[in-house]
């Protein structure tokens, strides 16, 4: 398959919608032939494990989440990933606060998602950096301020289980969807 391609989800505190859609995104990419690899990264209150719901919600799926520990984004994290997704427009504004060079690689999935599929689809031999700039033309840091259900995915810590199966089946389009415009 190549170099891998890194992406970090990222979201508060890594045991809920990033450890989730990084299991997703290992599980659906190498049966689509990517060579997306996730991982997931937390921007406060690391060292936790996925909720007792959360992992129930994700066998129910065939993925395994049980001895998931979150870790926290380190400069070294996200230099080393070739993209960065938060799972709220606050997630990337503390990336790109902390790490400005990270602007161009970094945005909420669900912006990611939008911009990919309006662009032309990764070329086989286009530079991963390359595709990315394109993809990421004519957005302004203004673009990340507020809140926004545009943008943001809702927290499922501490919600019902309805709410953790809605917040999954999102990511689980998301990730889908991600796959063959990076390809």
């Amino acid at each position: 398959m190549g170099v891998s391609i890194d992406v970090l989800f990222v979201c508060t505190a890594g045991r809920c919608r990033s450890p989730i859609a990084a299991a997703m995104l290992d599980a659906y990419a190498p049966r689509a032939g990517s060579p997306l690899v996730g991982r997931s990264g937390a921007l406060v209150g690391a060292h936790g494990s996925v909720p007792p719901v959360g992992i129930t919600v994700m066998r129910g799926r065939g993925l395994e989440l049980g001895g998931h520990r979150s870790l926290p984004v380190t400069a070294a994290s996200v230099a080393s990933a070739a993209l960065v997704l938060g799972m709220e427009r606050g997630h990337v504004r503390a990336i790109v606060d902390a790490h400005p060079d990270a602007w161009v690689k970094t945005f909420t999935l669900k912006d990611f998602v939008r911009r990919a599929e309006k662009s032309a689809v990764r070329g086989r031999h286009q530079r991963f950096t390359d595709w990315l700039q394109h993809v990421g033309e004519g957005r302004a840091r203004d673009d990340i301020a507020g809140e926004s259900p545009e943008d943001d995915i809702v927290d499922p810590y501490g919600q019902r289980a309805s709410v953790w199966r809605e917040v999954v089946d999102e990511l689980d389009d998301l990730v889908r969807r991600l796959i063959p415009n990076v390809t």
